[in-house]
């Protein structure tokens, strides 16, 4: 997992990790501020998902984790709650292949906000459940771009 403002990624020179770098280019190169949503393809290893909702309570949200991808959230407008835990905590399910998730169950090991603005990188082994009311349901607007691994 990697967390950093977008507004910062001037300072992308200093992170050395290419998934980050190629979706700050591409952030930098396009504007995301007219893009509709739903599922815009780039190419067969990079895509990304632009999803306008209204955050939860956790009880409604699902627990995953990818194989095939990485996910990259980056917010738009709103935040949200996202919970954390190591896939090797969680008691895994079936695995659907086709849309590279896997389901789990299990409890979170931390949560921390997401904001307007925030960029986060999760990896494999990094179980999440996104979507999550802060301190009531409020809308957000996010994309989450997918890059092979």
């Amino acid at each position: 997992m990697l967390l950093m403002e977008y507004k910062n990624s001037k300072l992308q020179s200093d992170i050395n990790n290419p998934v980050i770098n190629k979706i700050i280019d591409y952030i930098n190169e396009k504007s995301l501020d007219n893009v509709g949503q739903g599922i815009h393809t780039i190419n067969d290893n990079f895509y990304y998902n632009v999803i306008e909702m209204n955050t939860t309570i956790a009880e409604n949200r699902e627990w995953e984790s990818h194989k095939e991808f990485y996910d990259v959230h980056l917010i738009l407008e709103g935040s949200e709650r996202i919970q954390f835990n190591y896939l090797s905590n969680m008691n895994l399910e079936e695995y659907d292949a086709k849309n590279d998730w896997q389901k789990m169950n299990g409890n979170f090991k931390f949560d921390f906000i997401l904001e307007e603005g925030d960029l986060l990188l999760l990896e494999p082994n990094d179980a999440h459940k996104t979507g999550i009311i802060i301190n009531a349901p409020a809308p957000i607007r996010k994309v989450v771009f997918k890059v092979h691994i």
